[in-house]
This record gives C-alpha cells, structure tokens and sequence, in this order.
C-alpha cells in the first residue's frame, strides 16, 4: 500500500491566514494596537519561530495578558481544508493510498509528530 506524507502547514492549509485571524481576534480581544498585527506575523515567522521565542516575545510586549490560547490553538483553531484540497485527498484513498500528515502538533498533544489519519 503507498504512503502519501503529507505536511499541512502552508501547503495543503494555509496556515498563515489562520494564524493572521487568530492575531487579528487576540489584538481586538484585548485592546491592543492594530498595527501590532504586522509585528506578529513577523515574529510567528509562518510558524517557523521556536513556540518558547514567541512566548516570550509576547510576554516582553503584552506584560500580564494571557496568550497561551493564541499560542496553543489561535492558528488551529481557524484553519481549513479546502474543497479541492479534500477531494484530492478523497481521491488518492480510493486510489488506494494511506495518508498520513507530519506536521507539528500542537500542545498539549501527546501525539508524536507524523500521525495516520483514516
């Protein structure tokens, strides 16, 4: 049976989007300037930046307000599949393929980080 390994962030999703409306909600929620939104992109790095440098970028800029949920779900939270996307993945199971995703999962999972998905 072929493997079909798949990372979805900024592939298949567009993980960008979701975390700019995750930023976007986190900065209205609290009152914060607007313009941070371009600083936060910046600094989240399409998710590149090591989870610990943001956290604590984060709390150098924002002192006492809590962003653990901007960064245990923000981005995941609004992130969707695309019709195209899922049918081409509908497709390649019927063809006979197994889809697993490796991407990093985001805390608190368990999870190791390529898990198949039926």
């Amino acid at each position: 049976m072929p493997l079909l390994m798949i990372d979805l962030d900024n592939t298949l999703v567009d993980r960008d989007t979701a975390f700019r409306a995750a930023a976007t909600a986190f900065l209205a929620e609290h009152g914060l300037p607007e313009g941070d939104l371009d600083w936060l992109m910046a600094l989240d790095a399409s998710g590149y930046s090591p989870r610990r440098e943001v956290a604590r970028a984060l709390s150098e800029r924002y002192g006492g307000i809590d962003t653990q949920d901007l960064l245990d779900r923000g981005a995941a939270d609004r992130i969707t599949l695309s019709d195209s996307v899922r049918e081409a993945l509908v497709e390649a199971r019927a063809d006979g393929w197994s889809c697993v995703r490796s991407s990093t999962p985001r805390p608190p999972s368990p999870e190791p980080r390529s898990t198949a998905r039926g």
